[in-house]
């Protein structure tokens, strides 16, 4: 019972803080390494970043490191993400998830890369004359360890970051923290905080990491119960409040998922975004034997058409 006090009121004050109105001290623009709070998982892209309390799969866990909590067979896989008629198409995540037992508890261990790069950047002077063009890259390297329990799950996880524009680079240690509870077998809630840490200067000018928290609660509503049919049918729906330390409001996301014997999966997804505007995405998963598949499509107006994520995995 302690314990499940704990929870709630550790779960509260996360919610308190996603929904202050005063700011964390970063402005707007004052956040670099942005792309550690980009989907890499074609799933949690599906859902437009909904779901920290069910994350089912082991690619989302360089994202959301929750997913730990769900690995029961090692798992080795990668993340590939695509944006239409953009020189970026080298955004590329690794996963390696791997469960133990140590001391009668059952843990999982993960490790992960992602790198990203752009090209062909025009270059400007100060003056605005064309100048020569230039790139962009960006490496992390994730690490990670949770435990695996039907109650109640923790996981904790450090990352190394850097992040190169033309010739000038910045350093970043941080680390994520994250617990969910299940209530029963149809409804759980959980929580992280991600990216919190050190980062270096960039130019000489001291920036702030992409630090963001989300809680949010999942449901599962057993269809083939309900309705009596012959094979199993889940619906997975899921709300949550996501924060980054630079945003003013927090930002809603709402995903569901349909899911035919833990095998083909059918995902929905919406944002609503204060600061930008509201997105819709959609993917299909596939779960046969060894071979995990995902696919997601978000449509992205700004770049004339969206971003595609394909994620392909093998259980050993």
């Amino acid at each position: 019972m302690n314990r499940i006090v704990l929870i709630i009121v550790c779960f509260t004050l996360t919610l308190t803080q996603v929904f202050a109105k005063t700011s964390w001290g970063v402005n707007r623009g004052d956040v670099s390494m942005k792309y550690l709070t980009l989907p890499t998982s074609a799933r949690s892209a599906a859902l437009s970043g909904a779901g920290v309390a069910n994350a089912v799969r082991a690619s989302e866990i360089s994202r959301n490191p929750l997913a730990m909590n769900h690995v029961d067979e090692a798992e080795f896989g990668a993340s590939h993400v695509v944006i239409n008629n953009q020189k970026t198409d080298r955004f590329t995540s690794l996963y390696f998830a791997l469960p133990f037992e140590m001391f009668k508890h059952s843990l999982v261990t993960s490790f992960g890369a992602d790198f990203l790069g752009y090209d062909g950047i025009e270059g400007r002077d100060e003056e605005g004359f064309k100048t020569a063009d230039y790139g962009a890259y960006a490496w992390t390297l994730h690490t990670g360890l949770a435990n695996r329990n039907e109650l109640f799950n923790w996981t904790v996880a450090a990352h190394f970051s850097q992040q190169t524009i033309d010739d000038k680079s910045a350093l970043a240690f941080l680390g994520d923290v994250g617990g969910a509870f299940h209530v029963n077998r149809y409804f759980s809630f959980g929580a992280t905080l991600t990216n919190f840490g050190y980062m270096g200067k960039y130019d000489q000018v001291k920036e702030h990491a992409p630090m963001a928290l989300q809680a949010g609660v999942t449901g599962v509503l057993p269809l083939a119960k309900i309705f009596g049919l012959e094979r199993q049918w889940n619906l997975n729906a899921s709300a949550d409040a996501y924060r980054r330390a630079d945003m003013e409001k927090p930002e809603w996301r709402f995903g569901g998922e349909l899911n035919y014997m833990q095998t083909i999966s059918l995902r929905l997804g919406y944002a609503i975004r204060p600061d930008t505007k509201n997105a819709i995405s959609a993917g299909i998963g596939f779960s046969f034997g060894m071979v995990v598949f995902d696919y997601a499509y978000s449509p992205k107006p700004a770049f004339e058409g969206g971003y595609h994520y394909v994620t392909l995995g093998f259980k050993f």
